[in-house]
């Protein structure tokens, strides 16, 4: 399975990488990385679903479907609604339900030494950005009911490391990370909660480290945590140095994204509801990038609800391979992504996105093998965002409004 993979050695010896699959490389003397498995696939990370590993509970999943039971049912008698078109809408219903059972947040630091990325399997919510801490750090939080992920960033971590309380620590190598440290610790945030940090070091930034934590609240046991750990998040950190040599940044007014190279821009017009559009064409590919004015009552708590609703990404291109969505978080401003990925046919990919002024849409349509970019190229091209006055819409706590109305 995507999710259940990496091998540990505890023993220093010459390895060889299978091409379909990578491995996390134990130091001689250090301890196995707890919670890992056997093996993982080269390009595991592509995959958002967190499957097993979520958040959301069995209550939770029966709570949705028996909330979309009664909803048919007032469609049937209320609403008078042909049966035909009663199943319709539970098939849509269905896809936004395994849409959300199975969403990841996706957490991207990145500013003028700081280029990263990293998922956690989980419907996160909240976030809080802190962005310059007295030592420089830079910290983004995610969180929602019992899970806590931060990504900080400082040129060295050993201080804090020393001050953890365990013995539970080791080291490890993985592919693009020439060292890494972790460490486990039985409290947190003085509670009996434990939490599973890792220290790394990119390639090409030799004068960065990054500090990953990850906390279960009310889990003593630290299975699940050891094991997210190991098989999704660690596998999940990227460097994004390499962005530049596929793609290009695009400023919209408050608004800066990316496009993959060879794409021009083939038509820009307003509409009559006041969006304005910007199309994109070339290689195969089409990227659409929409804006709206939007009234916001509350800078800090984003929705994506309606526009989500009225698109219907999950309805769209049905292929055999289930749709992804996660939750994605640029210096501290969230976004919804789904990705409709279909190996080998057409594929396509929504991103919702807002500041205090307008929400933007962004739509790219490809076939996947047929074009010059691979998949993940092209993901984390549309997942990648800055706003000229981000520092104004992340000084509070934000939240993402549920989707669990949709």
């Amino acid at each position: 399975m995507l999710r259940k993979s990496i091998i540990m050695m505890a023993l220093a010896t010459a390895f060889t990488m299978n091409v379909s699959a990578v491995q996390i490389e134990v130091p001689a003397g250090q301890p196995p990385m707890p919670g890992a498995d056997a093996s993982i696939p080269a390009n595991a990370y592509e995959n958002y679903r967190a499957g097993s590993l979520s958040n959301v509970g069995a209550s939770d999943v029966i709570k949705l479907h028996s909330e979309s039971d009664k909803r048919m049912e007032m469609y049937r008698t209320d609403w008078e609604l042909t049966q035909d078109e009663v199943n319709q809408i539970a098939r849509d219903s269905e896809k936004v339900m395994d849409l959300l059972v199975n969403e990841s947040a996706v957490v991207l630091l990145h500013d003028d030494r700081n280029n990263i990325r990293a998922s956690v399997p989980g419907l996160l919510l909240a976030s809080k950005y802190y962005p310059k801490r007295s030592d420089g750090e830079r910290l983004s939080i995610v969180r929602e009911h019992s899970v806590f992920f931060a990504i900080g960033t400082k040129q060295n971590y050993d201080d804090a490391l020393g001050k953890l309380k365990t013995d539970r620590k080791g080291e490890f190598i993985y592919p693009g990370i020439p060292h890494g440290k972790w460490a486990i610790e039985t409290e947190s945030f003085g509670e009996n909660t434990p939490a599973m940090v890792a220290v790394v070091g990119l390639d090409n930034q030799p004068n960065q480290e990054y500090m990953i934590g990850l906390s279960y609240k009310n889990q003593p046991v630290t299975d699940k945590l050891e094991r997210v750990m190991s098989n999704y998040v660690i596998p999940s950190i990227r460097s994004l140095d390499d962005m530049d040599q596929y793609s290009e940044s695009i400023n919209w007014d408050n608004l800066l994204y990316r496009i993959p190279k060879g794409l021009k821009l083939t038509a820009q017009k307003s509409l009559k509801d006041s969006a304005e559009i910007r199309d994109y064409r070339g290689l195969g590919m089409r990227l659409v990038v929409a804006k709206k004015s939007v009234k916001v009552d509350d800078k800090y708590i984003y929705s994506f609800i309606n526009e989500i609703l009225e698109v219907k990404p999950e309805s769209q291109i049905i292929g055999d391979a289930p749709i992804q969505a996660a939750s994605v978080w640029n210096n501290g401003v969230p976004s919804l992504l789904v990705d409709n990925y279909q190996p080998g046919r057409k594929s396509l990919m929504y991103r919702f996105l807002r500041d205090d002024k307008n929400i933007y849409i962004m739509s790219l349509v490809y076939t996947d093998g047929a074009v010059p970019y691979s998949h993940i190229q092209l993901r984390n091209t549309v997942e990648y965002s800055d706003f000229a006055n981000i520092e104004t819409l992340r000084n509070k706590v934000i939240r993402i409004q549920s989707q669990e109305k949709m």
